[in-house]
C-alpha cells in the first residue's frame, strides 16, 4: 500500500526535513518557505510533513495517504525520502477502517500512530507517523502537534471540495444558458445556432457544427459563426459522414481517442479531421424519445478529456428533448400524421422489447380465442383429498409396541385391534399389588383382633393403597389393545417397522378418518384466487384421473395467503357431492 516513492529529502537527526517537489524543481533549504509557495496537494503535502516531523524530536518515519479518484489510498508524501514504509499499511488501514486515531506499541519496536483525515463526514486520507520513543508524555506531544498541524490539511481537502462545486456549478449554470437560448428562439433553425455558438464559446472550439437526423441519416444544419453554408461542399458531406458514424455507434465519437473508454470506429472522423486540419474532434448523438435526433461536431486543437467529453453528453441529455419539441412544433399535420405511424410501426416491427410484442401479440390472440370458442375456465392448484373428520388413537400409556396388525389405507371396523402394547410389566405388576393387598388385609385383621388402632388405620391405609394401585393397573391392562373408534380408513400411521419400540403416553399412533364425509384441500395462487367464490361449485380434476370430474362446493376461502417458492397461495376448502363420494 505504501511502495510509492517520492523525490528524496535530506536526513537530518531531529532537524527539519527538506520538502522535495514533483515538477522536478530544487529542493528548498526552508521547509517552512516550500509550505507557503506549495501550489498543488502533493506539493503542499510534502512541504507539510517534513515540517511536522522536524518538531517531534523522537519521530523517526511518516506518510501522508490521500484519496484518489477511484476511492483507493496513495502516497502522496514521504518523510524521509526514499524510504520503504510498507510496514505501516497495517496500522494506517485499522485508522481508517475504524475512522478513529490508532497507536501501535510493540516491545522493542518504534511506536506507531495513525490519524485519519476526516472532511465533514468523509474520511479523504490519513497521516501515520513512526515515533522511537514509548514515552506517554512524546505520544502526547506528537497528538497535540499533529491536531495543530492537520489544519493545513483539511485547508487543502476544503479547497480541493470547493474547486468540484464550483466546476459543477459552473457546468449547471452553463446547462441552464444553453437550454434558455434554445428556448426562447422562436425556431429550430435559430435555436442550433444559439446551441452551436454557446458551445464553441464555451469549450474553446474554433468550430461547432449541428447536424439533424433526416430520414435514417444526418444533415448538416447549422455551423457556428455562420448565418449561412454551402451543403454541397466537400468538407460539409465529410462533416456529416462524421456525424453519421456517431449516429449509427450512437455513441460519443472522440479523436483522439481517450486511454480509457470503448474502442468505436472512428474513420471518418479522422478523414474529416485530416481534411480540415482540426487536430482534436468530438461527435455527440442527441437522444430523445429512443431515437437520436442530432448529433453535434465540435472541433479545437487540444484534444477532449474524460470530463469535458462526459459534460457533452449530459449536455445532450439536455438540448435533445428541447430540439425535438422545436422539430414537432414546426411539422404540418400531413408530416407529423406519418411520422407518428412510422414511430409506431417502427416500435412494433423494430428488435426492440421482443417480450411485450410477443405479450402483445398472445394477448390478442388470447381475446380472439375466448370471444370465439366456448370453454370452460380451470384452476391448476395442488389438491388434497382428506376426511372431513379426523380422529387419532393415541397411546393410553408408556409401554413398549407387541403388536401393529393395522397400516396407513387398511379399511377398519369399530372396535377392531389396530395395535396392542407390551402387558407383561403390567401383568407383573398386578400380582405385586394383589400381594401386597393380601398382606395388608391380613394386617388389618390382625389389628383389628388386638384392637391396635395405630396398627389397624396403618394396615388400612395400606391396602387402600394397594386396592388403588391394583385398580390402575387392571385399567392399563384393559387399554392395551388400541382399537379404532368408528368405522373409517387408516389415513396415517404404520407401527410394522417399529415392533418392540417404546412409545410416550400420548403419543399419535393412528389417524382415521370416516368413510362417509370426505373434503379437498385446494392450495390456490393469489393469481386465480379471484376465479373461486364461496359456496360456487365446480368439478375436481385429478392428475392421476384425468377422464374423470367429481362434483364439488367451494366451503372457505382463507382470507390470509401463504407465501411458498416466491409465490403467494390462498387455502381453499371445499367439499365433494355425495354422487363424488358415492364414485
Amino acid at each position: 500500500m505504501l511502495s510509492r516513492q517520492e523525490p528524496s529529502a535530506p536526513e537530518a537527526a531531529n532537524e527539519p526535513a527538506a520538502a522535495a517537489t514533483t515538477t522536478g524543481r530544487s529542493v528548498a533549504t526552508d521547509p517552512w518557505a516550500a509550505l507557503a509557495q506549495a501550489r498543488t496537494a502533493e506539493q503542499l503535502c510534502q512541504a507539510w510533513l517534513p515540517v511536522l516531523c522536524g518538531m517531534l524530536p523522537h519521530a523517526r518515519s511518516g506518510v501522508i495517504l490521500l484519496q484518489d479518484a477511484d476511492g483507493s489510498y496513495a502516497p502522496v508524501a514521504i518523510w524521509p525520502g526514499q524510504t520503504d514504509l510498507s510496514h505501516l499499511g497495517d496500522v494506517a488501514q485499522e485508522a481508517l477502517v475504524k475512522g478513529q486515531g490508532v497507536v501501535r506499541r510493540d516491545a522493542g519496536n518504534p511506536t506507531q500512530f495513525a490519524y485519519p483525515l476526516d472532511g465533514g463526514g468523509r474520511l479523504f486520507g490519513a497521516v501515520v507517523l513512526e515515533l522511537q520513543t514509548e514515552a506517554d508524555d512524546a505520544l502526547s506531544q506528537a497528538m497535540r502537534m499533529l491536531h495543530w498541524g492537520v489544519g493545513w490539511l483539511m485547508d487543502l481537502h476544503n479547497r480541493r471540495q470547493l474547486g468540484v462545486q464550483e466546476s459543477r456549478l459552473a457546468r449547471s449554470s452553463f446547462l441552464f444558458d444553453l437550454a434558455l437560448a434554445a428556448l426562447a428562439e422562436t425556431d429550430s433553425h435559430k435555436a442550433s445556432l444559439a446551441i452551436v455558438n454557446r458551445l464553441a464559446q464555451h469549450f474553446g472550439c474554433h468550430q461547432v457544427q449541428l447536424g439533424l437526423e433526416k430520414g435514417k441519416t444526418v444533415q448538416v444544419s447549422a455551423v457556428s459563426h455562420s448565418a449561412t453554408f454551402d451543403e454541397k461542399t466537400n468538407l460539409v458531406n465529410l462533416a456529416a459522414l462524421a456525424m453519421n458514424e456517431a449516429f449509427d455507434q450512437r455513441a460519443t465519437v472522440v479523436v483522439p481517442e481517450p486511454e480509457e473508454g470503448a474502442s468505436l470506429i472512428t474513420a471518418a472522423l479522422r478523414h474529416y479531421g485530416g481534411e480540415s486540419g482540426s487536430a482534436a474532434l468530438c461527435a455527440v448523438p442527441l437522444e430523445a424519445a429512443d431515437r437520436v435526433v442530432a448529433v453535434w461536431l465540435l472541433e479545437r486543437d487540444t484534444p477532449f478529456t474524460r470530463d469535458e467529453c462526459e459534460a457533452l453528453e449530459t449536455l445532450a441529455l439536455t438540448m435533445a428533448p428541447i430540439l425535438e419539441l422545436k422539430l414537432t412544433a414546426e411539422e404540418g399535420l400531413l408530416r407529423h400524421s406519418r411520422r407518428s405511424w412510422q414511430t409506431l410501426l417502427r416500435r412494433t416491427t423494430d428488435t426492440s422489447r421482443p417480450g411485450i410484442k410477443l405479450l402483445v401479440l398472445l394477448g390478442a390472440l388470447l381475446i380472439v380465442f375466448l370471444a370465439l370458442y366456448p370453454a370452460d375456465h380451470r384452476v391448476a392448484s395442488q389438491a388434497v383429498v382428506e376426511g372431513a373428520i379426523q380422529r387419532v388413537a393415541v397411546a393410553p400409556f408408556q409401554g413398549y409396541i407387541r403388536q401393529a396388525p393395522a397400516r396407513a389405507g387398511d379399511i377398519v371396523q369399530k372396535g377392531q385391534v389396530l395395535a396392542v402394547l407390551e402387558d407383561k410389566d403390567l401383568r407383573l405388576e398386578r400380582v405385586r399389588w394383589e400381594s401386597e393387598l393380601e398382606v395388608a388385609v391380613r394386617k388389618e385383621r390382625e389389628a383389628m383382633a388386638k384392637a391396635d388402632r395405630v396398627a389397624l388405620r396403618l394396615a388400612s391405609a395400606q391396602a387402600n393403597q394397594a386396592r388403588a394401585q391394583l385398580d390402575l393397573t387392571l385399567e392399563k391392562l384393559s387399554r392395551v389393545e388400541v382399537v379404532a373408534p368408528f368405522d373409517g380408513v387408516v389415513v396415517r400411521g404404520d407401527l410394522s417397522q417399529e415392533l418392540g419400540s417404546p412409545v410416550e403416553q400420548g403419543k399419535v399412533l393412528f389417524e382415521l378418518a370416516p368413510l362417509d364425509a370426505w373434503r379437498v384441500i385446494l392450495k390456490v395462487d393469489e393469481r386465480d384466487i379471484a376465479w373461486v367464490k364461496l359456496g360456487e361449485p365446480g368439478e375436481l380434476v385429478l392428475t392421476s384421473l384425468p377422464g374423470q370430474a367429481y362434483p364439488l362446493t367451494v366451503k372457505r376461502i382463507t382470507p390470509v395467503s401463504v407465501a411458498e417458492d416466491g409465490r403467494n397461495y390462498f387455502r381453499v376448502e371445499a367439499e365433494l357431492s355425495d354422487k363424488a363420494e358415492q364414485g
